[in-house]
């Protein structure tokens, strides 16, 4: 005699697909990891996007509200033009950063080899808009949360000098768009930046 209940036959075929539905999003989730989101990345064409940031600091009174574009050319050029409240451009082309305030006619430059630290946050963008998980493991240890839909990459400096600087950078978006990227200094201080789409 069998004790127990028994699942009506007709409830079989549902329970078979379910498990099957299960068994694939398993199978498709496994796919996902940081080396396959580096990959649509890296072919993601070059373009610019509108941004908006928030900046939030024990020396302000109050958030301030930037925006204005971010301008990406394959494999080492990276433009940040501030354009509200004020304007300010911030240029990196290969080994080089250009710092520009057009109001007061200044410009500064400095080669990022003589300043590693600038140049592993610089490169928590530039590399991983290039698709570029090599040059980012030289500064973050990464992970990578979420699915291809909805991701998230977390950057944790690995470099000492950095680490006095940033204790976290989260970097969020879908399939190959980057959505927001949010800094966490050591300090306390912390921005986000929100990308709303292409930009003429």
């Amino acid at each position: 005699m069998i004790t127990g209940h028994l699942l009506p036959a007709r409830r079989l075929p549902h329970i078979a697909l379910a498990l099957l539905a299960a068994l694939w999003c398993g199978l498709v989730q496994a796919d996902w990891n940081t080396a396959a989101l580096m990959k649509i990345l890296a072919e993601r064409p070059a373009g610019q996007v509108r941004y908006s940031e928030t900046k939030h600091s024990a020396l302000l009174r109050e958030p301030l509200k930037m925006g204005g574009t971010l301008r990406y050319n394959k494999p080492a050029f990276l433009q940040k033009h501030v354009q509200t409240p004020f304007e300010e451009i911030l240029t990196v082309d290969g080994e080089r950063l250009t710092w520009e305030k057009p109001a007061a006619q200044k410009k500064h430059a400095l080669a990022l080899r003589d300043y590693p630290a600038i140049r592993g946050f610089i490169e928590s963008m530039r590399s991983t808009l290039n698709g570029d998980a090599k040059t980012l493991e030289r500064f973050y240890k990464i992970r990578l949360d979420g699915n291809e839909q909805q991701w998230t990459l977390v950057l944790l400096p690995s470099d000492i000098d950095m680490a006095q600087f940033i204790r976290v950078i989260r970097i969020s978006g879908s399939k190959a768009r980057i959505s927001t990227i949010e800094i966490e200094e050591a300090g306390g201080d912390r921005s986000l930046m929100t990308l709303s789409g292409e930009s003429p």
